[in-house]
């Protein structure tokens, strides 16, 4: 039949297949990316070093504390009546309901669970106002500011703070009384730190930083997540993103076990610009201290200071009317976030999506902003592969960044093993250092001739991966 042609398979007489594509590839274009999984596939029949997994995970700052919200009647970003709002028990109920629920639109093999970044003080706040540390969170350096060691704010009111309060006293908390020792509440969710006041690190001295990360710990655990598989101890989200070129604040992350903190990809200065599927390592440079891995994580439009539609809505217009020409409609602006993100998780990206409390709003309103940016996500991917889509708990989406990052600098070396025209084996190696070292293939492999703690590892539809310690 007449028409245009997209693409051409050619065998040669030696039995060489070539396939052709008769149109420009971009790596902003969706159709794009699918054909580049597809010829990969084909041209490798599967046998290829890598391994092709979506990871797909949502951290939810300030859990604890309570925001803000805009006045869409007086169209203020900063209300001026006290408009705050707290996430509750039911709220908690609703977003385990839901997680649940997305689970079962997902392919086989899918596991999705939120990450719940906390603020001890809002316990404290919720418990009684006037026991609750009262500490300036604000910024008040340029964005990128990069602190002089030995330097920065004092803005807790103590150095070396401690929690003295008596249990009765958390239990004042309806959120304390809802999770604390509750293993069957606390692990539909995954737990992270976000510091204890939530102030702003940039300018933060070395005592300010300790107080943050000590006494975080301490109410992880008083609410019994500290050591549980849900619990992430060796990463942080810091609060705003700050902290991360404050040399005294790198150093307190270390002293407390935190080895790595979350960035930013609308951050250029905390984003590996070369290669987005590694992390960025601070500099001497950017933070006065060499090799600090910072994690990257995507910003969603959900905003913090919303928690539904409607709020949303006006926010993201007030924001991007200007550019648009027009007022947006909540469907527009979801439609827009499914391909944006869409596009992210075809791309085998591995960071994580920002939320806030106020995001998980569900109570009276039905379903939450989370809920409602999820779901359309997750049925645009429906439509275009059958891959699982795993969460991950922030320390091990940092194992995950820096096993790639081992794996870049090793010098691994897979070569094909060719008998009788066919592939009968596969050997690795590394030259400069150790890795382990992920390898596809089609079939299942003979276990018994596999390298000494080589593991082999299928989800749901994905291929099998064979793990090489190297």
């Amino acid at each position: 039949s007449k028409g245009a042609v997209a693409a051409t398979i050619t065998t040669y007489p030696n039995g060489r297949e070539k396939l052709s594509f008769y149109f420009g590839f971009g790596s902003w274009s969706q159709s794009s990316i699918i054909l580049n999984h597809l010829w990969l596939v084909w041209g490798t029949r599967n046998i290829f070093n890598g391994f092709r997994r979506v990871y797909f995970s949502a951290h939810i700052d300030d859990v604890f504390l309570s925001t803000d919200l805009i006045d869409m009647e007086k169209g203020l970003v900063e209300n001026e009546k006290g408009l705050a709002f707290r996430t509750s028990a039911k709220d908690y109920d609703g977003i385990v309901k839901f997680q649940n629920n997305i689970m079962k639109q997902m392919p086989a093999g899918s596991f999705f669970r939120v990450e719940l970044a906390f603020n001890g003080n809002g316990i404290l706040i919720q418990a009684d106002p006037e026991s609750a540390v009262e500490v300036d969170g604000e910024r008040y350096v340029d964005l990128e500011f990069v602190k002089t060691p030995g330097t920065g704010d004092h803005r807790w009111p103590v150095e070396n703070y401690q929690l003295k309060f008596s249990d009765s006293f958390y239990q004042k908390d309806e959120l304390f009384k809802y999770f604390a020792n509750n293993d069957a509440h606390q692990k539909e969710f995954f737990w992270s730190s976000h510091t204890f006041s939530h102030e702003n690190l940039d300018n933060a001295s070395r005592e300010d930083v300790d107080n943050e990360i000590r006494v975080n710990i301490e109410m992880a655990k008083k609410l019994g997540v500290f050591g549980k598989d849900w619990w992430s101890e060796h990463a942080i989200i810091t609060p705003q993103i700050s902290g991360l070129h404050n040399k005294d604040a790198l150093e307190i992350f270390r002293k407390y076990g935190i080895t790595a903190g979350t960035g930013d990809l609308s951050r250029p200065a905390i984003t590996n610009l070369e290669n987005p599927y590694l992390p960025f390592y601070t500099t001497l440079e950017s933070s006065n201290l060499e090799g600090f891995p910072i994690i990257p994580r995507t910003p969603t439009e959900i905003y913090y200071m919303c928690t539904n539609k409607p709020e949303n809505t006006w926010m993201y217009n007030h924001i991007y009317k200007s550019y648009f020409g027009k007022d947006s409609t909540w469907e527009e602006i979801s439609d827009r976030e499914s391909k944006r993100t869409l596009l992210l998780m075809t791309k085998l990206r591995h960071e994580a999506h920002q939320f806030h409390q106020a995001n998980l709003r569900n109570e009276d309103i039905g379903k939450s902003l989370l809920e409602e940016w999820v779901t359309p996500i997750v049925n645009l991917y429906n439509q275009y592969v059958e891959w699982p889509l795993i969460s991950l708990k922030i320390d091990d989406i940092m194992q995950s960044f820096e096993k790639r990052a081992n794996i870049e600098a090793c010098g691994q070396k897979v070569k094909l093993i060719i008998s009788d025209n066919k592939v009968t084996g596969i050997s690795v190696s590394a030259t400069k250092g150790d890795c382990t070292l992920p390898v596809t293939v089609p079939v299942n492999v003979n276990q018994s001739k596999l390298p000494s703690g080589a593991t082999l590892e299928q989800v749901g539809k994905d291929p099998l991966t064979v793990w090489v310690p190297l």
